[in-house]
């Protein structure tokens, strides 16, 4: 399961090394990153929208907004939540969720729903924005990067806040529309999964983007084909998919700060701060009141409520040029970002000022008379005249002392991203001959965001920028004047600094070299747990020894390849395909399912190995020690493969032979994984991958496993119930398909779990040991032969089989009754991840009397299209799976002991390579393919390999007493399927 391996440059493993053991990022890793790649347009930045860039989905804003106007009608909001509960797993399901949700949208016109977007994104979506996510937009568009939302949402979501991130490019599922109106279908493939990941490439061929160069962050577990089209691929706020998906891939993981959620304790600190605010205010108004001085009384209040509200709603200020503050009397302007900004200025100014707010904040309880105390300005900011009249009063505090607060902005912007300067505070400023004191808030609107009503505890940062002086000013250059301040915001916002918990150091690359980017290993085996089967695999053997599940493939090499070579190419394997460097992790107690962990280090020579045949070197001597090597158990502490090479072999060339554990993967899964491994040449690829060490997983205890493991078994089922719930009024619309659903898994359970009749007894002792044979027929003519008798190479080869078994039974003057054939059938869709194990079993009861190979045929393909057919053919997994995995072993072993050793003979047919393939140098001329026993006296499987049928047989030594003669009789039956043609 290897290919070719050379020792990699010193400097790209150091780099890959370096980057995996940083797996979890911080905002300022991200961006320091950003800095240090390729800039200019050719690097696209590919950011996923619902999730990634704002907390939570955009189209929950607009179902409240249909909700509240009643524009959507009962059934369809039935049919919206009732897609919603089933649950969004395939295309078709995105498909039809999506397509309910824009039939409310259904006869309303484009410029309609355009402002509806604005508005609902102004009013609800801005303020789910991730800060983190702008900065890091920010950081692309400032590095020249072509910026892009790809997004499986429409444009009328998405499109206004690419306008505020200044994002030109948006990538969308597209809406129909007809003469402007929307029809309420889409207009176009949709953006979700493949969609999304085929959008980008198209996209990236249109604008000359490099791929490998560029960037792409999502949330979505469905979003592992999007991340993988590009070579930095980053997951934000992964959920449990994508964050394993993430580990496989040596991805990066960063994490924002919820915009959303609040705690019982930030609800009360919340309520306390404020009630401090209020408290603080009155008391200090009350107690200064005794001095005579209404202003000192105010001033006393102010510093109370500044400091009694932010200790006690749990918030600190980093202050950063604090010293700028004692300049008084001066206009003080601030960045508006959040209702809290009055509680921080509060803290920093501690009285001597007042300021100016909006005129409904003078009804405002407990505030609106605090502000009219301090003889804040009240406007209206609809009437530019009624402003700057409120502003006039300003000028003379200002000349007795007391210092101005203003919000240039006039008010708070829907993103972070700074609003443009009103200019009233400067000619305010101009006027009475007082310097101007810029206060930059950085992330009061992380710690109370937008229309929020809770106060998070954290840091605020601030930073006070030196006073500007403006004096000598003019009316005339006022604007420029404005320009100027308003750049000292944005060049402090954008070169902030400081903003993580560890200093990151970046190199510039090397003009006209970019940063080299770490190859991903393979998208092969990234299930982080095992599914039922797989657990089914595993503990079975530790209750039944004969029931281990080791399986091999045993090539033959021309020439010997070069041992330090072949071993180094093990090694470069396993950063290919992580799941060679993982071990298993059983849940304590031996209930729940087995998780894949990676391991801290990989001694490859406790994992490779090489062995000499003594003369003459037959290939009955190769076998025999493969058979040794292969039906050992594996170390179940270690990761589950071996390798050997054999050499010695007579005719001068080498077997070489990897086992691994069926939990693993099936034999579909171990083809895809060797022909992405093995080379199509000899000579070593100098552009080939080299993927990073995967992380280990570190702290995975056993009994924390089983703990998460109940407590998310817990949460869930009340909504896997309610889902399957969901599923049965769905198909109550359809009372046939719901009786006819039923009845097929009637006959499925039937076929798989009832007891057969009697079987072969000749083949009835069961001993365990392995003993290993194989065969060959020329694939061409073996397919030849089963078409003349209307059926496929896989009904051609059981008949030949099942007539091999037939002369093997004439020749001991055994009964010639039936033969129990275990049959896999593959559930492996087209889409499905590569690795891992989707199939389930079907027995066929086989004929022994039938003679003529051509009606065995028949009835096989008959036999096998039935169960194809069966749409509940899976039905250990859809009656076992949901408690399988909390069956102890021995229950376990018990069940699947009875469901394998029914079956005389175990049958299988693996499609394999049709070019000729290499591996250390050397040319791979066969390839023997061998299954486990699970209590059956013989596994047959078939591995077709350059026009080739190579059937490898694993024969129980005390079921099959004579091996050779059963070869002689399965090639004659071979021999009598490839005739069919010939006749």
């Amino acid at each position: 399961m290897t290919a070719d391996q050379q020792t990699p440059t010193g400097g790209l493993r150091e780099n890959a090394a370096a980057m995996a053991r940083s797996n979890v990022w911080t905002e300022e890793q991200l961006i320091a990153d950003v800095e240090a790649a390729p800039p200019g347009p050719r690097v696209g930045a590919f950011f996923d929208f619902d999730g990634t860039v704002i907390d939570g989905y955009s189209l929950a804003a607009f179902a409240r907004h249909h909700l509240r106007s009643l524009e959507v009608t009962p059934n369809a909001l039935g049919q919206l939540l009732l897609s919603g509960l089933r649950g969004v797993t395939t295309e078709e399901d995105f498909e039809r969720f999506t397509i309910t949700g824009m039939r409310a949208w259904a006869g309303r016109s484009e410029d309609e729903l355009v402002e509806l977007g604005e508005r609902l994104f102004v009013q609800g979506i801005a303020g789910s924005l991730y800060p983190e996510a702008w900065r890091l937009v920010t950081a692309h568009l400032n590095a020249g990067h072509t910026v892009v939302l790809a997004s499986s949402a429409t444009r009328f979501q998405v499109e206004p806040a690419a306008r505020a991130l200044g994002v030109q490019h948006v990538l969308v599922s597209p809406v129909e529309i007809v003469d402007g109106v929307c029809t309420g279908r889409p207009g176009g493939p949709l953006l979700w999964r493949k969609g999304k990941a085929a959008a980008v490439r198209a996209f990236a061929e249109e604008h000359g983007i490099d791929l490998l160069q560029s960037y792409a962050y999502s949330n979505g577990d469905e979003d592992v084909p999007f991340l993988r089209t590009v070579g930095r691929a980053r997951a934000l706020n992964p959920g449990r998919g994508l964050a394993a998906a993430a580990r496989h891939y040596s991805w990066p993981v960063a994490r924002f700060r919820r915009r959303g959620s609040a705690s019982p304790v930030d609800v009360a600190r919340t309520v306390a701060g404020l009630g401090g605010m209020i408290g603080g205010f009155a008391t200090g108004v009350a107690v200064g009141a005794l001095g005579g001085s209404r202003r000192e009384a105010v001033d006393l209040g102010i510093t109370l409520a500044g400091e009694l509200g932010s200790a006690l709603a749990g918030v600190r200020v980093d202050v950063q040029g604090a010293e700028h503050l004692a300049t008084r009397p001066a206009v003080f302007l601030f960045n508006h970002q959040s209702q809290l900004d009055v509680l921080v200025l509060a803290k920093l100014l501690r009285g001597g000022f007042t300021g100016v707010a909006k005129k409904e904040l003078a009804r405002t309880p407990g505030f609106g008379l605090a502000f009219r105390l301090a003889d804040v300005a009240f406007v209206d900011r609809g009437d530019p005249a009624q402003a700057r009249r409120a502003l006039e009063p300003a000028v003379e505090r200002l000349r007795e002392g007391i210092s101005l607060v203003v919000a240039p902005e006039g008010t708070r912007s829907a993103t972070p991203t700074l609003g443009p300067f009103k200019k009233g505070a400067f000619h305010v400023a101009m006027q009475a001959g007082v310097p101007i004191v810029p206060i930059v808030l950085r992330n009061t609107g992380e710690l109370m965001w937008r229309g929020a009503s809770v106060i998070h505890p954290g840091v605020v940062q601030v930073r006070v920028l030196p006073p500007v002086p403006t004096d000598g000013w003019t009316v005339e250059e006022l604007d420029e004047r404005v320009a100027e301040v308003h750049d000292q915001y944005l060049r402090t916002l954008a070169n902030w600094g400081g903003r993580g918990e560890r200093p990151v150091v970046s190199e510039e690359p090397t003009a006209g070299e970019p940063s080299p980017v770490p190859a991903p290993p393979l998208a092969w085996g990234s299930a982080p747990e095992m599914n039922p089967l797989e657990t089914a695999m595993w503990r079975a053997e530790v209750a039944d020894p004969r029931l281990r599940a080791n399986v091999a493939l045993l090539e033959l090499l021309d020439p010997v390849p070069d041992w330090e070579r072949l071993r180094n190419a093990h090694e470069w394997a396993s950063r290919m395909v992580p799941r060679m460097r993982q071990r298993v992790v059983e849940p304590a107690l031996g209930i729940g399912t087995p998780r894949w962990v990676t391991v801290p280090e990989l001694d490859l020579d406790a994992h490779v190995r090489r062995v000499r045949l003594e003369e003459p070197g037959s290939m009955r001597q190769l076998l025999d020690v493969v058979g040794e090597f292969v039906s050992a158990p594996l170390d179940r502490d270690r990761p589950l493969w071996q390798a050997m090479l054999v050499e010695g072999l007579s005719d001068g060339r080498a077997g070489y032979v990897v086992k691994t554990h069926h939990s693993t993967t099936d034999g579909l899964g171990a083809v895809q994984l060797m022909s992405r491994l093995h080379s199509r040449t000899a000579e070593h690829d100098p552009a080939r991958p080299e993927p990073p060490v995967p992380l280990p997983d570190d702290g995975v205890s056993r009994t924390g496993l089983l703990t998460e493991q109940l407590v998310g078994t817990a949460r869930s089922a009340p909504m896997a119930v309610l889902r399957r719930g969901v599923g049965a009024l769905a198909s109550g619309a359809r009372p046939w398909d719901l009786v006819s659903s039923a009845l097929g898994s009637a006959r499925s359970a039937g076929r798989t779990l009832t007891p057969p009749g009697p079987g072969s007894t000749l083949l009835t002792p069961r001993g365990g040991g392995w003993h290993l044979e194989v065969l060959e027929v020329p694939l061409a003519d073996l397919k030849a032969g089963a078409k003349a008798a209307g059926g496929s190479l896989n009904d051609g080869y059981l008949a030949a089989v099942i007539g091999g078994f037939r002369r093997y039974h004439q020749r001991h003057g055994a009964p010639l009754g039936t033969l129990a054939v275990g049959i896999p059938i593959s559930l492996r869709a087209q889409d499905a991840p590569e690795g891992g194990n989707r199939f389930t079993g079907a027995r066929f009861p086989a004929p022994l009397d039938e003679a003529d190979p051509a009606v065995r045929i028949r009835a096989i393909r008959e036999f096998v299209m039935s169960v194809r057919g069966d749409a509940s053919s899976s039905v250990l997994n859809d009656l076992l799976a949901p408690t399988l995995s909390w069956l102890p072993a021995p229950v376990i072993g018990a069940v699947s002991g009875q469901l394998t050793s029914a079956n005389d003979v175990q049958v299988s047919n693996v499609p394999g390579v049709t070019h000729p393939v290499y591996i250390a140098g050397s040319r791979i001329d066969r390839m023997y393919p061998f299954g486990p026993l699970p209590g059956c006296a013989a596994m047959i499987t078939l591995l077709s390999h350059e026009g080739q049928c190579c059937i490898g047989m694993n024969l129980d030594a005390a079921a099959v007493t004579d091996p050779a003669g059963l070869v002689a009789d399965l090639q004659a039956g071979l021999d009598e399927v490839v005739a069919l043609a010939q006749g």
